[in-house]
């Protein structure tokens, strides 16, 4: 008997990896019914979080950013998340060609996105470097700029640096920006995160534990077989990324996926540690919030003792 679960996500920029966990998951004899979140009465009643969601189990699973979510397990909704597909902080720093060293960000502007961790991590990274009281971080709305626009505001000379994802970072390169190297960020929940509450992970657990195995799968083929990975993408996900990504760019799409996930989707102490006092820049009263006490790891540790399928000829 094939199980099936239902699982929301928002940003089109998951759905590569969602896809193959989603092929991955067939193997192993479950459905997964992929919905992507939006305001309004498609998806979610207007105004509510999609957390609202899964905490009313309308939905088995979140597979999104789990940094914001941790607010729920601190008021006492029993959230638990069961794995992390990438543990670094994904975004490139990109600057002025006339900024050749982080020390010589001091002094600037930095435009940052004005939606969602995008808000707060630049100021974090800014304090952990001492430069947080060196640098004025300037939000813009994406109503002004448009998707990952806040670029622009460095190249017509406003600011003199941001944060981007390489998915959307070559405009900002033609326009002249250049990437500044900087040590390596620990940070859990950024990219697909996959979170569900106390009651499903043990009513549902046959199937629960059939997800974590297949996103080990997917984790393992883009790390090991891309060429499976981008038949996947083209035959799956041309509708998903259409509206911000033509056709031709999927190779590209590919390659900036499998830097940044990590060959095992586990997620790690440095990581979950960064998300906990991101959500504290937010919100303060989560001091005595701990993030742990958030994590099931027992499925991912089945995952680890649980054979891979043969990814090649994933059909």
């Amino acid at each position: 008997m094939t199980n099936t679960l239902t699982v929301l996500y928002r940003d089109p920029d998951r759905y590569p990896y969602l896809a193959v966990l989603a092929r991955c998951a067939r193997r192993r004899d479950l459905t997964l019914d992929l919905r992507r979140w939006a305001f309004g009465p498609k998806v979610t009643r207007t105004g509510e979080e999609w957390g609202d969601l899964l905490e009313r189990e309308e939905i088995d699973v979140i597979a999104e950013n789990y940094w914001g979510l941790q607010t729920y397990r601190a008021r006492g909704v029993p959230f638990v998340t069961l794995l992390s597909a990438a543990s670094v902080w994904t975004e490139q720093l990109l600057v002025d060609p006339s900024i050749t060293g982080i020390s010589q960000l001091a002094g600037t502007r930095m435009a940052a996105r004005g939606v969602g961790p995008q808000t707060l991590f630049p100021g974090l990274w800014l304090s952990d470097t001492g430069l947080d009281a060196e640098v004025e971080v300037i939000l813009y709305a994406e109503a002004e700029t448009g998707r990952w626009g806040h670029w622009q505001r460095v190249a017509d000379g406003t600011c003199q640096a941001c944060f981007m994802t390489p998915l959307y970072a070559e405009p900002a390169r033609a326009a002249g920006l250049v990437e500044l190297p900087y040590e390596p960020y620990a940070f859990d929940g950024g990219h697909v995160t996959l979170t569900t509450t106390e009651n499903l992970a043990g009513s549902k657990r046959t199937a629960m534990q059939a997800l974590v195995d297949a996103a080990f799968d997917a984790s393992a083929l883009f790390d090991r077989a891309p060429r499976t990975v981008l038949r996947i993408m083209q035959e799956d996900c041309a509708d998903q990324l259409g509206e911000h990504f033509p056709a031709a760019d999927l190779p590209r799409i590919l390659e900036v996926l499998r830097r940044e996930l990590s060959p095992q989707p586990i997620p790690t102490a440095a990581g979950i540690a960064t998300a906990h006092r991101l959500r504290l820049r937010q919100s303060p009263d989560l001091a005595g919030f701990n993030p742990l006490t958030m994590w099931d790891l027992s499925f991912a540790r089945t995952a680890l003792t649980t054979p891979r399928n043969t990814l090649e000829d994933l059909p």
